[in-house]
């Protein structure tokens, strides 16, 4: 690691060791991670120039970090692990996707508005954290790409029904919502999986569910 660092740019260490962390599936080096990025801040390198040395951290290299972070590929990353790229932006003092998620959910024609998939995970952040539960999650109703309303269904945690028809949900994210479903507390009580193209293996996790204490789905439609 010490000679990565030597050898990088410093955007382009933090690029590398924030996909090292989305490949975790417990989200061990989430901390981490948020801490290395916090460390850019020019606030916080005054703080530890006794500890580390003369350290300094140009304007350009922190947009470029900032960048890298918000056209980071999902693919094989799951929802829950994207969040924390968010995360890192917030602890860069980078406010602007919360700023804009706040207004988006201010406002009242929310399908004008096209979300980039770092925004779908800032508002599934948001959504899961809200003390409000949402009586419906329908992934149709935003304006996103395939891989956006995947970061989306973290939210279903905080909704007691997601209609998730016709969102190109695949195994993986099956798998996904299993996760989602044996989180605590899952409010989630009606799901609709109908119009994926989802064969019976696809939905294995969750059929299985059932015979688990972890399982409170009322209603599964998974098939037409």
């Amino acid at each position: 690691m010490k000679t990565d660092w030597k050898e990088s740019s410093v955007d382009g260490f933090l690029e590398r060791i924030i996909y090292k962390s989305l490949q975790s599936k417990n989200g061990h080096l989430d901390l981490f991670v948020r801490f290395l990025h916090g460390l850019c801040l020019e606030s916080n390198q005054r703080l530890l120039v006794g500890l580390l040395g003369q350290t300094e951290i140009s304007p350009e290299t922190i947009q470029r970090v900032i960048n890298n972070l918000k056209k980071m590929n999902s693919d094989e990353i799951s929802p829950d692990r994207s969040i924390n790229i968010f995360h890192c932006l917030m602890e860069m003092n980078h406010l602007s996707v919360h700023q804009e998620i706040q207004e988006f959910l201010k406002s009242e024609n929310r399908s004008d508005k096209k979300l980039s998939e770092i925004q779908c995970s800032a508002l599934a952040f948001m959504l899961q954290m809200s003390e409000e539960v949402l009586d419906e999650l329908d992934l149709q109703k935003y304006n996103t790409s395939e891989r956006g309303r995947q970061r989306l269904i973290p939210a279903v945690r905080n909704c007691r029904k997601a209609r998730l028809m016709d969102c190109g949900l695949s195994e993986i994210s099956c798998d996904y919502l299993a996760a989602a479903l044996k989180s605590n507390p899952s409010h989630l009580r009606e799901l609709d999986l109908k119009r994926n193209n989802l064969e019976d293996p696809d939905v294995k996790q969750l059929s299985d569910l059932q015979q688990s204490p972890d399982y409170r789905l009322e209603t599964l439609r998974s098939v037409e």
